[in-house]
């Protein structure tokens, strides 16, 4: 009985109120934490202090880390990259020919993120100093247009629309930066040119066009190559702003040194260069001439299998279909004085 009583005794306790006495603290509880301690010292961060590391240092040190392992450390680069060149006014003290060698080689990276921040950054360039670098830019697009995984070829197309919205005419029109991306949309689209056509069939398509029938993870990436096509074609048959001519023109053309090089081209005096797919094409009828030659056909048929196949590839073979006709429409093929066929006819060699 003691037992119980005892137990009754330590349950009443649990709800007696403590009767406070004047002069006396309050018992503390039993999970009471001391927070009265005050600190000797105020820790600062990093870029607060007086020998932290000059914005210049911390821009080359994360352009330095893009180079990394890590996937997420050289997508963070990247980031702290694109921060600082979208600051007013931006901070990039290598420049962005230093800039642009460090960063092409990522346009193929094996990451998605990192390849879509790379994108980010590029956007921050300014478009008079990404111009003078077309022919450089130009050569790693044309690598990750066709490389072997279609998450980079659809990337590789992301480029390309950039590429074109910064420099424009100068893409076409400079060396080597015409025929070959041609050929690179020609093999991705799948209308590859013959070389020797045996069959009767129209020339320049192959047998075995390219559809998206049953496409399931890939099925959208036809209609972009096609619409990304008709904006590379439509700056190259863009026509040429006029400009005024005045009487003094007329003394310049004849006492001024040309400043373009191959000056009286356009008079078929000389044969063409030997390496076609490199040279510059700098006026819109060059550019008609050859893309008449190698590209028409191709192009053609592979539009009308396109408009077939209906959907969304069927609308964007339309959008291609109508710059064909706005950029080749007033085409007139000219015979060059230096061609072969012409040239020596009637002549005993």
């Amino acid at each position: 009985m003691g037992s119980s009583a005892k137990k009754k005794k330590e349950k009443k306790k649990d709800f007696q109120k403590p009767k406070l006495k004047v002069g006396k603290a309050k018992p503390k509880a039993s999970n009471f934490t001391d927070t009265s301690f005050k600190s000797k010292a105020i820790v600062l961060q990093q870029q607060l202090a007086e020998n932290a590391p000059d914005p210049a240092e911390r821009f080359k040190h994360n352009l330095s880390l893009t180079s990394s392992r890590s996937d997420t450390q050289r997508r963070d680069a990247l980031s702290y990259l694109a921060g600082q060149l979208s600051t007013n006014p931006p901070t990039n003290p290598v420049g962005t020919s230093t800039l642009l060698q460090r960063l092409l080689p990522m346009m193929s990276d094996s990451s998605g993120p990192v390849r879509g921040q790379l994108l980010k950054l590029l956007r921050h360039l300014p478009a008079d100093e990404v111009r003078p670098h077309v022919e450089k830019i130009m050569l790693y697009i044309r690598g990750t247009m066709t490389n072997i995984s279609q998450e980079v070829k659809d990337d590789g197309l992301n480029y390309m629309e950039w590429l074109l919205d910064v420099a424009r005419e100068d893409v076409v029109s400079s060396a080597g930066c015409w025929v070959k991306p041609l050929k690179d949309f020609m093999s991705v689209l799948g209308w590859t040119v013959k070389v020797a056509p045996t069959t009767t069939t129209k020339s320049g398509w192959t047998s075995a066009p390219r559809t998206t029938f049953g496409a399931k993870k890939y099925g959208q990436s036809f209609p972009r190559q096609m619409l990304v096509l008709s904006k590379f074609l439509e700056m190259g048959f863009k026509p040429g702003v006029p400009t005024p001519w005045t009487p003094n023109d007329w003394f310049d053309n004849i006492g001024c040194v040309p400043r373009v090089p191959d000056p009286f081209g356009y008079l078929g005096l000389f044969k063409p260069p030997r390496d076609e797919d490199g040279e510059i094409y700098r006026n819109r009828e060059d550019r008609q001439d050859i893309f008449q030659k190698r590209f028409m056909a191709a192009i053609e048929a592979g539009v009308d299998m396109a408009k077939k196949e209906g959907g969304t590839a069927g609308r964007a073979a339309a959008t291609l279909d109508q710059v064909l006709k706005d950029g080749m429409g007033d085409y007139e093929q000219n015979s060059r004085l230096d061609d072969d066929g012409h040239l020596w006819a009637g002549y005993i060699m």
